[in-house]
């Protein structure tokens, strides 16, 4: 992927007439097969969609609203999304910047604009899911495990718990999950540290971790 010069996409929204600045922040949008993730460059489309002129700020807005469905499904976009969700609150507290925000999800499937409002809710609840690793600290907090007999965070029973408790948070995002269900989905996911004590689980994720750093190496020495 060619290098982004972030200095000339900031130019392009902020001078020139007003139709190249509204262009250049069209071309922005996701939805454009755009995949530039600046935090610099979305800090600037908030702020057009805050305070730009009329069609700059549809066409901000219209960029977030594709962000926003976006990030349901890539965890970069979401990872973007969640660095900017303060400001995505504010905007969604204004009238006209809120309605080009659920018509462009509308857009995505959403039957009419209740639906997307509703779509978004879900979406803006997975923003505040604990991550990846935050799981994986819960895990080896829950279990007492410590060192190498830490879960580690591209555990792949660890990644199923996580995207149980994300999918659990946007299909039902008023309803709370509570450390039984966690731990009961654990017993599935890693039924080998949460189906024993823990004093063995630490055992059991100490051999593991080691048969992980053996495979890695080709295989260890052997010793009779």
């Amino acid at each position: 992927m060619p290098q982004i010069d972030i200095d000339k996409l900031l130019a392009a929204m902020n001078e020139g007439s007003y139709q190249s600045r509204c262009a250049a922040i069209r071309s922005l949008c996701p939805c454009r097969n755009n995949r530039v993730r600046d935090l610099e460059v979305w800090a600037e489309i908030f702020r057009k969609a805050r305070e730009g002129g009329l069609r700059e700020r549809d066409q901000a807005a219209h960029a977030i609203g594709t962000l926003t469905e976006k990030a349901a499904k890539n965890d970069e976009w979401r990872d973007l999304l969640h660095a900017f969700r303060h400001e995505l609150d504010a905007l969604m507290r204004d009238t006209r910047s809120a309605r080009v925000v659920l018509g462009q999800m509308k857009k995505h499937g959403h039957a009419h604009r209740g639906a997307a409002r509703q779509g978004y809710r879900r979406r803006r609840t997975v923003l505040d899911l604990k991550t990846p690793k935050e799981l994986a600290d819960w895990v080896n907090g829950h279990l007492g495990l410590a060192g190498q007999a830490r879960v580690a965070t591209n555990d792949p029973g660890l990644l199923r718990l996580w995207r149980w408790l994300a999918n659990r948070v946007q299909c039902q995002p008023g309803r709370r999950t509570t450390e039984p269900e966690l731990v009961s989905r654990g017993q599935r996911y890693l039924p080998a540290l949460f189906q024993v004590p823990a004093h063995e689980a630490r055992s059991v994720a100490r051999a593991s971790g080691l048969r992980a750093r053996r495979a890695r190496a080709g295989g260890g020495c052997r010793t009779s």
